[in-house]
């Protein structure tokens, strides 16, 4: 191993390396230009006079970008086993690569265990991968998920539209191109990971269900089962009132994989499941599902005249503020309301009740 200043003309990018895209580099080359070049590069040589980078190639672009003629690089052994290790860590520890291309480079390192050590259990490689990263092997079968997404999905995530927990959800569903409506859905919204999870849980247990038709339930306050149909439960297609979610991924069954907001515990016999209850929405229990039933014309006048005053009395608007999944939710909100409006007017036109005019 020895310290060379090359011309970062002279060094080629590394074809099969982690990194796909070295990005923006205008920030690091403004650092560089009033800093200096602190960290060398990691090269091999491949011919006379020529070196590819092993680690560093953001910093080779950043040079090039400035006209820089010499960099720091150490030159690494071309026949070192650790080779890949080293540019994992490397670029792992600054951060430097987005969820797909960490994904993909715990993929190549579990090719190099294997090619050394031979066929082992998942869960045995994955714990070895996490050791040589410094990451749990849960971790590592989060990021290796990502490659089974469908491209369109995995774009959103290198381009940080989606993060890890979000796409974890939508490997619940196995239609391809559900996924990549439900991403897209997501993006749009500005959904977070837990409203995702909730309607994520749908397509699981309905797998030929289109967003169009999920969406429309829930804006009319149908209840879709959560729970893929067996022939041990005798779960039809109806609506159901206790539902396990615990069966929408028995794959997945590791405690915690899912883990983000969305999940909380639930005490007592209703453990692991989504309960409707027929209750007003004021004794609604936060950890169980927000569906209350009214009961009479009297009552839907009150809770109509509960929702008015929200608004008219600034609540709603502070509640916008205070929430960062009111974009999703406002929309959902005024497709209900508009729904029910439309509705309202058909009923009274079918009774032959002239709505007043406005």
């Amino acid at each position: 191993m020895q310290l060379l200043y090359l011309d970062p003309r002279q060094l080629e990018t590394d074809p099969d390396g982690v990194r796909e895209d070295p990005g923006d580099v205008a920030g690091l080359a403004s650092t560089i230009a009033e800093r200096g070049l602190l960290q060398p590069l990691g090269v091999v040589e491949v011919g006379t006079g020529r070196y590819r980078v092993v680690y560093g190639g953001r910093r080779r672009a950043a040079a090039l970008q400035l006209g820089l003629e010499r960099l720091p690089c150490i030159v690494l052994d071309a026949d070192d086993p650790d080779l890949l290790l080293r540019q994992l860590i490397e670029n792992v520890q600054r951060q430097d690569l987005n969820d797909i291309e960490q994904a993909r480079a715990y993929a190549r390192l579990r090719t190099r265990i294997i090619a050394e050590r031979g066929k082992l259990a998942e869960n045995e490689l994955d714990e070895l991968v996490g050791e040589a990263v410094g990451l749990t092997g849960r971790t590592v079968r989060r990021y290796l998920g990502l490659l089974d997404l469908p491209d369109e999905v995995q774009q959103r995530i290198r381009q940080g539209e989606l993060n890890v927990t979000q796409a974890q959800h939508l490997r619940r569903v196995s239609n391809p191109r559900t996924q990549i409506e439900l991403a897209r859905f997501a993006v749009e919204e500005g959904m977070s990971a837990a409203e995702l999870s909730k309607l994520v849980a749908y397509f699981a247990a309905n797998p030929n269900l289109t967003l169009e038709t999920a969406l429309q339930a829930l804006e009319q306050g149908e209840e879709l089962r959560t729970k893929p149909s067996t022939p041990e439960g005798g779960i039809g297609g109806g609506p159901l009132g206790k539902t396990s979610i615990a069966a929408v991924d028995q794959a997945e069954s590791e405690a915690g994989f899912w883990e983000d907001e969305d999940e909380a515990a639930e005490d007592g016999e209703n453990q692991g499941y989504l309960y409707v209850e027929e209750e007003t929405i004021e004794n609604q229990p936060k950890n169980k599902a927000r569906v209350f039933r009214i009961r009479s014309l009297d009552q839907m006048v009150d809770e109509t005249d509960r929702i008015s005053r929200a608004y008219a009395e600034g609540d709603l608007h502070k509640w916008v503020k205070a929430d960062e999944g009111a974009p999703f939710k406002l929309r959902l909100l005024l497709k209900q309301l508009e729904s029910l409006a439309r509705g309202l007017r058909e009923l009274a036109k079918q009774e032959g009740w002239e709505p007043e005019e406005e």
